[in-house]
């Protein structure tokens, strides 16, 4: 029996290119870094980022991630298992997707998706700073002549911070529609052992709210589990913001990516209820 050399979805052939690993430090706006080169040749693997205040981050290295401030009852992404982390990696953290636009129709490109399903020639990189307190994620895709990429560090006056760029390569202007964002973000108030037990009624009680004005999101429980028969009111939340993506639409859930990938085009959500938070800027 032939192994099979040409593989197709549809009519579109698929890439199993597996890219060679190799290591090497780098110097990234006058800071060294450690870059993995094809991190996606590689098995998922699990890193710590350390911060000099009162956050944790755990994340793999396909983005899934747990990450909160002080211990694991004040998370803002779930705490689980590294192997649970791992296998989240399309719910939970980070997420982005592109329509690169040609007249009424266009390319559709999701950076870190599962590298086997893309049509793509791609090439995706990870950098670590030597001290730890940073990690980049890299996707070169050569086909459409993009690179995008996004990092995580930490702050404390603003908590966690997540900076991502799209460069163009080529010489020409391109025309691109893209979500770019973060997903399953936790409310105030959810214990490790309340998230992992009871996640479902968790998702029921949780309410994610815009504030316009500023484009903050508000993450926030409708109330507070108690087994017992007493009001018990959520009086704090977590809140997400961001700098850049002027007049972008901000969605609280992801309910409508599929939309996105289906026309390129989403609604403003103001107030979600029973559904995991998110928060996505839409921009064209």
């Amino acid at each position: 029996m032939n192994s099979l050399k040409n593989i197709f979805t549809g009519k579109t052939p698929l890439n199993f290119d597996a890219d060679n690993i190799s290591g090497s430090e780098v110097v990234i706006n006058n800071e060294n870094f450690y870059k993995i080169s094809n991190v996606s040749s590689m098995r998922p693997f699990f890193m710590s980022i350390v911060s000099p205040y009162n956050h944790w981050l755990f994340i793999s290295s396909n983005g899934a991630l747990s990450a909160g401030r002080k211990d694991k009852d004040n998370a803002l992404f779930p705490y689980y298992t590294d192997d649970k982390i791992t296998e989240s990696h399309e719910i939970t953290g980070s997420k982005t997707i592109l329509h690169v636009v040609d007249g009424d129709s266009s390319k559709l490109w999701e950076p870190f998706k599962v590298q086997n399903l893309s049509p793509y020639k791609i090439s995706r990189n990870i950098y670590k700073n030597l001290r730890g307190t940073k990690v980049i994620f890299e996707e070169i895709n050569y086909d459409l002549g993009l690179t995008y990429s996004y990092a995580w560090n930490t702050c404390d006056k603003y908590g966690f911070v997540r900076k991502s760029e799209l460069i163009n390569n080529e010489d020409k202007v391109v025309e691109v529609r893209i979500i770019d964002g973060i997903q399953n973000i936790l409310p105030w108030g959810v214990e490790a052992y309340t998230q992992n037990s009871t996640s479902n009624l968790v998702d029921a009680y949780k309410r994610s709210e815009l504030e316009t004005d500023a484009g903050i999101g508000i993450y926030a429980m409708s109330a507070i589990l108690v087994d017992k028969a007493e009001p018990s009111e959520a009086l704090k939340s977590n809140i997400v913001w961001s700098l850049g993506l002027e007049d972008s639409k901000k969605l609280l859930s992801s309910m409508q990516l599929n939309d996105f990938r289906r026309i390129g085009i989403v609604n403003e959500e103001l107030d979600i209820k029973a559904e995991k938070g998110a928060y996505f800027l839409n921009k064209s």
